[in-house]
């Protein structure tokens, strides 16, 4: 009977369209066979990987999610609370999550990454019973995740080309946040419920997030000048993000809603992927420790 860890590679074909031919090659390559047994399969359509995840995660002790961070979403919250491990080849447009815990974004060195088997218990979140792994949020950014979702090339630039088209028309929105006894009231251009740090290239808006520490910051931007954006540009990729006069941060342990005022349907994103819900309130919930993940090790 083997010994070895058993790894299955999840593919997602549109993720890194460019890379999708070279990745079994470099499996077969770079992986430690003496080390894993593997599979490789593909995905053909949204939530495959999560259903793949579900199948699987009780024959597995690591599955890989090969894409962006929807990809990651869909297989990491697939094995929450299991002893089956999140690990992460990121070909996609941001890859926030894996850049959060330092995974090599080059091909070869992620599967070394794999290969060190380095695993760590994370925290999650859930709002209104769907799991997010690394951000969810409700304002400017989650107008951005649907415009970019309907946009016809990927990358930065595109996130670029997008913000600044948007940025003029996009109004903040009014929030009411329930904690507790404790009721906060504000307007805010962009809110998100950061559990890492950031949502991809490089784009750090929760430079103090902790995933092991078993809270949430929330992070709002207030409305500000579009002359501003280079300033703000270079704190976001400086992780100085928390030092504008236009950051607010108030950290969350326990169970929280959020009510977004005057609007009956609410365009929001998990890890970047938008959804547009049919109620304007949201109930945000910490899942402390209940996700193994294959991270980066020195």
């Amino acid at each position: 009977m083997s010994n070895k860890f058993k790894i299955l590679f999840l593919i997602n074909p549109i993720s890194g369209v460019g890379k999708k031919k070279i990745i079994p090659t470099y499996i077969d390559k770079y992986l430690n066979k003496q080390k894993f047994d593997y599979r490789i399969a593909y995905t053909q359509y949204r939530q495959h990987a999560h259903q793949l995840a579900l199948d699987g995660k009780a024959k597995y002790d690591i599955i890989v999610a090969i894409g962006g961070d929807g990809t990651v979403n869909e297989v990491g919250s697939a094995l929450v609370h299991s002893n089956c491990a999140l690990a992460i080849i990121p070909t996609g447009s941001g890859n926030g999550f894996a850049h959060h815990l330092k995974i090599p974004k080059k091909i070869k060195q992620a599967i070394l990454t794999i290969n060190n088997y380095h695993v760590i218990t994370v925290d999650t979140g859930i709002v209104n019973q769907k799991v997010f792994i690394g951000t969810c949020g409700f304002g400017f950014d989650a107008h951005i995740a649907k415009k970019f979702d309907e946009y016809h090339k990927r990358g930065l630039m595109s996130y670029v080309k997008l913000i600044r088209k948007e940025f003029k028309t996009y109004q903040p929105k009014s929030y009411i946040v329930t904690i507790g006894n404790t009721i906060k009231k504000f307007n805010a251009f962009m809110f998100c419920v950061a559990n890492s740090s950031e949502f991809g290239n490089g784009f750090v808006i929760s430079p103090n997030s902790n995933l092991q520490d078993g809270i949430f910051e929330n992070i709002t931007l207030n409305k500000f000048k579009f002359k501003e954006v280079f300033k703000l540009g270079r704190q976001i990729f400086s992780r100085t993000i928390d030092k504008s006069i236009h950051f607010n941060c108030f950290t969350t342990q326990s169970d929280y809603q959020i009510e977004i005022l005057e609007q009956d349907a609410v365009i929001y994103h998990i890890d970047g992927e938008y959804l547009q819900s049919d109620t304007n309130k949201f109930n945000i919930k910490i899942d402390s420790q209940s996700l193994k993940v294959v991270c980066y090790s020195k």
